[in-house]
């Protein structure tokens, strides 16, 4: 009846979101919703609308409604103990969830379509950040997160088990403080070779021993820390460098928010490297930045560019390698770009990718909700997690988000509001006096 639908709102309201777009719209079977409302319950028609955006994007949802008063034995079949309960079948599964929203349904639809549900590791035993940790330096929040994007969570100890496991997604291997041995370097290694793909999150003057076994595949680590003067105007320390700018990638697609990396260290690419490896540059800081080399842990005053020594920015803060593993013969440079829609091609004959930032506070729960760190992150994961039709610009927040002046907007907005309006408004009186004296 109405076949186009246009969303006016600021925060979309009235729309799913493009996660939810791309896995509904890749359906290949039917999935059934049935929804246990009373007949009165205002929440039913709300619920109606929901699923009804989701039928638009696909015809492959289809749903009904139930009063549980009225149809008790399916409510018994359904085994529903509250009413708003809905009931998702596809796929020769069922997925029960207390509340519709549409987090909650579209999880619940990616886990009818999914096999099996993969495990994200993150690395233990050498002071990494830890996932159960509600401090302001855990990840636990980052850890809630990726369980929403349908991932199981796990700690990995490769001192007890120097086999990273089959049902792995992926590895994160989160600021350790103390050098991983090489046994475990080598199970890393064997993962690579396994089409595995690992994320590595590092912060200044500490690298956990893997600066050899990233420069093998190209990625260099260099002894700095980013200054970014840009950072004083968000109210921020110059040692919190702002994310502007992003490289061509899967995980970066349309992505266009700014990120805040807390005490980074600058990431590249080298020369000369294999053609089975091929790297791209991710992330970059404002033009404002410069990598500093002089810098003291516990220094007090502001650091000063040296142009002899310091590099001035953009500067890269993250890396990704694209590793044809199973077919090294490859030639990565006639790819796009990892990521690329050549870079798919390759996935199928197999390959790993290793993915290096020079921060890990980004993903703490002190900024994981920082303007953009949250949904950079997650890209991240979902992509070398190969569960990329989640990837996308999370949800849009509702309307109330602070708006960030620079100074000389500050000034304007000041000197306009304190002279020029005042102005206008005398200037108009004496033109309406003159007018009114010269008509008398």
């Amino acid at each position: 009846r109405h076949p186009i639908r246009l969303d006016l709102t600021e925060s979309k309201r009235y729309s799913i979101s493009d996660q939810s777009q791309k896995i509904v719209e890749s359906l290949k079977d039917d999935i059934n919703i049935k929804g246990f409302y009373q007949e009165a319950d205002p929440n039913r028609e709300q619920t109606r609308d929901l699923l009804e955006t989701y039928r638009y994007y696909s015809k492959k949802i289809n749903y009904q409604f139930t009063d549980p008063d009225r149809d008790p034995s399916l409510a018994k079949h359904y085994q529903i103990r509250t009413y708003g309960t809905l009931v998702l079948e596809g796929f020769g599964k069922t997925q029960t969830i207390p509340t519709a929203d549409e987090e909650t349904i579209t999880n619940a639809i990616l886990k009818l379509t999914q096999e099996q549900q993969r495990t994200v590791y993150f690395l233990a035993g050498h002071g990494e950040r830890d996932i159960s940790n509600v401090d302001k330096d855990g990840y636990s929040t980052a850890r809630a997160a990726i369980e929403k994007e349908n991932f199981q969570v796990k700690t990995l100890n490769l001192l007890v088990d120097p086999k990273i496991p089959d049902d792995a997604a992926l590895v994160v291997v989160a600021d350790p403080q103390k050098p991983l041995l090489t046994t475990e370097l080598d199970a890393l290694r064997q993962y690579s070779i396994r089409n595995g793909s690992v994320m590595f999150l590092l912060e200044p003057f500490s690298d956990g021993g893997v600066a050899g076994f990233l420069k093998a595949y190209g990625i260099t680590i260099s002894p700095d820390i980013i200054v970014d003067t840009m950072s004083r105007v968000f109210g921020a320390s110059y040692l919190i460098p702002v994310i502007t700018e992003y490289g061509f990638h899967k995980i970066t697609d349309g992505f266009n928010v700014a990120c805040f990396f807390p005490t980074t260290r600058s990431i590249g690419s080298a020369a000369g490297i294999p053609d089975s490896i091929e790297l791209l540059e991710l992330a970059f800081t404002s033009s404002y930045s410069w990598a500093e080399t002089g810098f003291r842990l516990g220094q007090t005053e502001p650091p000063k560019f040296d142009e002899n020594k310091d590099r001035k920015g953009p500067i890269s803060v993250a890396v990704i390698a694209a590793i044809s593993a199973a077919n090294p013969g490859n030639d990565p440079k006639s790819q796009e770009q990892p990521g690329g829609k050549s870079a798919e091609a390759t996935d199928a004959g197999g390959q790993a990718y290793l993915l290096v930032f020079g921060d890990s506070d980004f993903a703490s729960n002190s900024y994981f909700n920082l303007q953009g760190n949250a949904d950079f992150f997650l890209n991240a994961i979902n992509f070398l997690g190969q569960q990329e039709n989640l990837i996308s610009i999370q949800r849009p927040k509702t309307a109330g988000a602070p708006l960030t002046l620079s100074r000389s907007q500050n000034r304007l907005l000041f000197w306009v509001g304190l002279l020029l309006m005042p102005a206008v408004v005398v200037a108009s009186g004496l033109a309406v006096f003159q007018l009114r004296r010269k008509h008398r």
